[in-house]
């Protein structure tokens, strides 16, 4: 396949300022039976043009099987919801959701596949967007922590964004990325400033890697346990740094006392931090196939969450919301585990071919002539963590397929100039071969 880069052409064009517009439009909300943003409408509306112009092709295998798992999560929610009798508000935000999330990705990929230039102009996009949003429409939380529930994703992404220009060479891109996660961190938003660390550090890491590998190909064992173990130990220091900064008071007396609060377990933060999975493993456990349905209501997980946690010996399990104890949600945050809760087994196997998927592709070192790498490693730390740890819902629909077809657009372009360049290489030393020496 030839890339589609549009980086010779001066100025923008139609298509660029529509891609620069979807995500810029997120800060528009429509209530209908869920939340319905102006980057969904606009989403809708381009689908529905390319569809009955006939020009929605999806050439890639890697394509495909997104569209085919992604048909399958569909079905297994739809099925999951009739057999369940979920309640019509709730199945249709449901099917809604999974059914933007295939028409985003198919869009995206007619859109930026194979387009670095349009792959950056959606990323500002991202970033007009998300700003726009806690100023325009902002969450429930973002009143007591902007930061967190507002401003720190898209200012993040824009550093980015920003250092992915062929202006920002050498350290620039570490140095920076490495900042803003500090300053994440330090503003209370954890797992978005370990995002930011830890692809600061891949970017150092595979610098350090290039000259083992051809730019592109994947690393031989022995390389990929050193950038593993690279990795896991630069993880494991940005965690004690953040315990003694947490615990001495440097980020602040709330974060102290959340700290405490969450650490004070058997199992310290790593259940403390994330206790919904004590009432998401449960419920999977009880119908690992067919699932809850959407957004299922069931107090008996939530009950076995706070017990789990006391029996650990976390003084207070966790806090919830009046609006939490009238819902009743089945504990689920993750990409993972809630669609394993609602959908069953292919909502589960839909996002865990995801993950492998994104981890294969960080087993790569990528050339340096990739401008837009520092924007896919956020990306793709990015979707680890969210897969693993964070919910899924309107927001998310409009980053993740983003960050999808830029991971496949750099595997579809890297490893090819790899390619050409080793063919070049062995075409020189078989024509010097073939030369004629001179006689004497």
């Amino acid at each position: 396949m030839k890339t589609r880069s549009n980086t010779d052409i001066r100025g923008w064009k139609s298509v660029d300022i529509l891609v620069f517009l979807i995500p810029s439009l997120q800060f528009v909300q429509v209530k209908v039976i869920g939340t319905l943003s102006g980057s969904d409408l606009m989403m809708l509306a381009v689908f529905f043009y390319l569809a009955f112009r006939g020009k929605i092709r999806i050439a890639t295998g890697v394509g495909k099987i997104f569209v085919v798992l992604c048909l399958l999560w569909l079905v297994s929610q739809v099925v999951t919801d009739i057999v369940r009798h979920t309640a019509f508000a709730d199945y249709a935000r449901g099917w809604s959701m999974i059914g933007m999330t295939l028409i985003s990705f198919v869009v995206l990929y007619m859109l930026l596949y194979g387009r670095p230039r349009r792959l950056l102009f959606y990323g500002w996009g991202l970033v007009i967007g998300g700003v726009l949003t806690p100023l325009i429409s902002p969450v429930y939380f973002a009143g007591d922590d902007p930061w967190k529930f507002g401003f720190g994703m898209p200012v993040s992404l824009a550093v980015f964004v920003l250092v992915s220009s062929e202006k920002f060479r050498g350290y620039w891109q570490i140095t920076l990325g490495a900042l803003i996660g500090a300053f994440d961190i330090y503003k209370g938003s954890r797992s978005l400033g370990g995002v930011c660390l830890a692809a600061a550090l891949y970017i150092l890491v595979t610098r350090l890697f290039r000259g083992m590998s051809a730019g592109g190909r994947k690393l031989k064992a022995g390389p990929i346990v050193v950038l593993t173990a690279s990795l896991v130990l630069g993880a494991v220091g940005i965690v004690r740094a953040y315990q003694y900064a947490a615990t001495s008071g440097i980020l602040g007396e709330k974060a102290k006392e959340k700290y405490e609060l969450e650490s004070g377990g058997k199992y310290g933060i790593i259940i403390g931090g994330r206790s919904d999975l004590l009432g998401s493993i449960p419920a999977i456990y009880d119908s690992p196939i067919l699932g809850h349905g959407s957004w299922a209501r069931d107090w008996t997980y939530i009950i076995a969450e706070q017990q789990a946690l006391l029996i650990m010996g976390y003084k207070e399990p966790f806090v919830m919301t009046r609006e939490d104890y009238e819902e009743g949600l089945i504990p689920a945050h993750s990409y993972l585990t809630q669609a394993w809760v609602f959908a069953g087994i292919a909502g589960a196997l839909f996002w865990a071919w995801i993950l492998v998927l994104t981890v294969r592709m960080l087993m790569r070192v990528y050339p340096a002539t990739v401008t837009f790498l520092p924007v896919m490693c956020f990306g793709a730390f990015s979707l680890l963590w969210d897969i693993l740890f964070s919910p899924y819902g309107s927001t998310e629909r409009i980053y993740f397929p983003y960050y999808f077809v830029m991971l496949m657009t750099l595997s579809s372009v890297a490893p090819r100039k790899a390619v050409r360049t080793v063919i070049k290489k062995r075409k020189r030393k078989i024509n010097a071969g073939l030369t004629p020496r001179p006689q004497h």
